[in-house]
């Protein structure tokens, strides 16, 4: 875009055009904007002169963004965000009267033992914050963040470039469940029987391995995985109405027995605890609402305690040890 032409853009076709790739619709669009549908129309029409794109093309549920359109929508939102930073010369930060909505990827498990105190505290403090949940493997994640797409990313922790925070809340030990009744698992298993047995995978990225197949491997053994998931309480269900079994986390296994139907076992050799981290992108951390909602995140994830399940016993267990 020549100087020229961003002496005569008018800030609103910026705004508009982050909103109809948000929406994907013009209609949609316009609703989120307050605006006519004309209005929205129009200015799409202007927008695509400045850019010498079509930008976005009709697709039977609406529109879809071009090539050149997903090239440059983070350079947009990057500049409009840094715009209303530049213009936030006003009072402190003030949750209470923040209208917002947050984007956040992560798994069902932030749905069932972060989510519930998070949104019970922001009916209080943040009234008007609002939250869409997504699921995201890591890679997609790390491009939704880059792209604007997601404001936070709560996942198994991994390396991050340095356009990433990363802060570690919580380490998740991992046990093993079935349903109550399994016709080969009478007590805990040895290491044999637990390979043996048909197991459910959860892994967000749809792996059929994970960190147990890599522990088993060293100790030259290997289980079948018959059905992967991206949703733990898939992995609940199956284990309760069928004779796969599954290795979960502590928490979930503790909600499993509180619902009936199920056994756990501690898993019959030694694995690490899996730690789980909250990313997001730097480039936003001057924003006082990224700021709140992010360590609201934090707290909550943090805050969780250890679940204690009926085989815990101050006694130490004695395990297979992969070297």
């Amino acid at each position: 875009m020549s100087l020229m032409s961003l002496k005569h853009i008018d800030l609103n076709l910026l705004i508009t055009f982050d909103a109809l790739w948000h929406e994907r619709n013009v209609t949609r669009a316009a609703r989120r904007l307050n605006v006519s549908q004309p209005t929205v129309s129009n200015a799409l029409s202007r927008l695509r002169l400045v850019f010498g794109d079509q930008l976005f093309l009709r697709a039977p549920r609406g529109i879809e963004p071009t090539e050149r359109c997903s090239e440059i929508i983070k350079d947009v939102r990057e500049a409009l965000r840094h715009i209303e930073q530049a213009l936030d010369s006003g009072p402190a930060f003030d949750a209470k009267q923040c209208r917002r909505q947050f984007q956040i990827g992560c798994a069902d498990y932030f749905d069932l033992f972060v989510l519930p105190d998070l949104l019970a505290y922001m009916a209080v403090h943040a009234p008007m914050i609002d939250l869409r949940i997504r699921s995201v493997d890591i890679e997609e994640g790390m491009d939704l963040l880059d792209a604007g797409e997601l404001d936070f990313m709560m996942h198994m922790e991994f390396p991050a470039a340095k356009r990433f925070g990363v802060r570690p809340v919580l380490r998740e030990r991992h046990v093993f469940a079935t349903r109550a009744g399994h016709p080969l698992v009478k007590g805990p298993p040895d290491i044999a029987t637990f390979a043996s047995l048909s197991h459910v995978n959860f892994s967000q990225r749809g792996d059929s391995e994970s960190l147990v197949d890599e522990v088993l491997a060293k100790l030259g053994h290997r289980r079948r995985v018959a059905i992967t998931t991206q949703h733990m309480t898939t992995v609940a269900h199956l284990v309760k109405t069928t004779d796969l079994v599954a290795s979960v986390p502590s928490r979930m296994a503790a909600k499993m027995l509180e619902e009936g139907g199920f056994a756990v076992y501690p898993i019959p050799f030694k694995i690490e605890k899996v730690p789980v981290a909250v990313y997001w992108n730097r480039r936003f951390e001057l924003d006082g609402a990224m700021r709140w909602m992010r360590d609201a995140i934090i707290e909550f994830c943090e805050v969780l305690e250890p679940v204690t399940l009926p085989f815990d016993t101050p006694a130490p267990t004695k395990m297979a040890t992969a070297s």
